[in-house]
């Protein structure tokens, strides 16, 4: 049996290894450029959403921004529990006088909202083709228990006024904090009280940026050998992106590369090799992890005036310790 599973491996690896060899390395090179193009075009609405939080900070400049994203979204690979969107905030309030930390992580707010909602279209179109796994019996639905309200309706209308009189209490405790914190959360968010500015400022930045995204996967798959049309270009950035919408959709590795090659066939018409499908995800997922990587260390480093990867890496790792260290403290923030 051992010797079996040995073999079936040895030749799961051996498929992967010749796939990997056929790669177009020029191909390649070029999907790695274009999805640098991407990632520093959507920060350019980023900017816009900075400065109308903070009209007054006339000395940041779109250069800073695009700084400041790439270096925490290269980060986002080795700096765990998503460390480097605080290297992007951290870098940013270096540049704007007078910021607060809630204000600039409430504009992720509106920074997001476009990808969100274009996340969320990817999953209906993908729900639509019937390319997730969905609930099809009640067993598989989540059970909720309500024993204790049907049985003991006291109990649970005394453990709602419980929670509902502490939570009144602790508000009026904190309420001139909470107040503070609300008015600097409202800030960050102000460029949703003008929607053509954000429409013409942020959403635009963010579709061009999805434009190049899609180009560049076309340019990977046609490095991989696998079957480009715009059908299964939308497929692979469903797969991709789709699955941190809900979580219906496919979140892990096994899961995308089922919902690759079911999808593949409904919509070439044909098989596509699981060695291909394989080799293209974890590649392309390599390459764009290590490209992101390096253009963040140069933007950190351009940032911060030091040409030492290292010590650029050292600087943001300790800048995230001392946040996470003084967010205890919102006082300070």
């Amino acid at each position: 049996m051992l010797s079996d599973v040995i073999r079936t491996a040895d030749h799961a690896l051996e498929l992967l290894l010749h796939r990997a060899a056929s790669v177009n390395p020029w191909l390649a090179a070029l999907g790695c450029v274009l999805y640098v193009l991407a990632q520093a075009v959507r920060p350019r609405g980023w900017h816009t959403i900075l400065r109308a939080a903070y009209p007054d900070a006339k000395a940041l400049r779109p250069r800073h921004t695009m700084a400041a994203y790439l270096a925490g979204a290269g980060l986002n690979g080795i700096i765990p529990a998503r460390g480097g969107d605080i290297v992007k905030l951290w870098l940013l309030h270096r540049r704007i006088p007078g910021a607060r930390y809630p204000t600039l992580a409430a504009t992720f707010v509106p920074e997001t909202l476009f990808e969100t909602l274009f996340g969320f279209g990817l999953v209906v179109w993908a729900l639509s083709r019937g390319f997730l796994p969905v609930p099809t019996s009640s067993g598989e639905l989540p059970h909720i228990d309500v024993t204790l309200v049907i049985e003991h309706p006291f109990i649970a209308t005394a453990v709602v006024l419980t929670i509902a009189i502490a939570g009144w209490f602790l508000y009026k405790l904190l309420r001139r904090r909470v107040s503070d914190l609300a008015s600097r959360l409202r800030q960050g968010v102000v460029i949703l009280r003008q929607p053509r500015l954000f429409v013409t400022g942020v959403a635009s930045w963010q579709a061009l940026g999805r434009v190049i995204r899609l180009g560049s996967l076309a340019v990977f798959m046609q490095a991989f050998h696998l079957p480009v049309t715009a059908s299964t270009v939308v497929l692979v950035m469903a797969a991709q992106g789709g699955g941190r919408i809900i979580p219906l959709a496919p979140a892990s590795a096994g899961l995308r590369l089922a919902m690759l090659s079911y999808g593949f066939v409904e919509v070439t018409g044909h098989a596509v090799d699981i060695a291909a499908i394989t080799t293209f995800t974890f590649g392309v997922g390599a390459l764009t992890m290590l490209t992101g990587l390096i253009v963040g260390l140069v933007a950190l480093g351009a940032e911060l005036e030091t040409w030492s990867p290292r010590g650029a890496l050292r600087a943001a790792r300790d800048a995230v310790a001392r946040h996470r260290a003084g967010s205890a403290e919102p006082s300070k923030a």
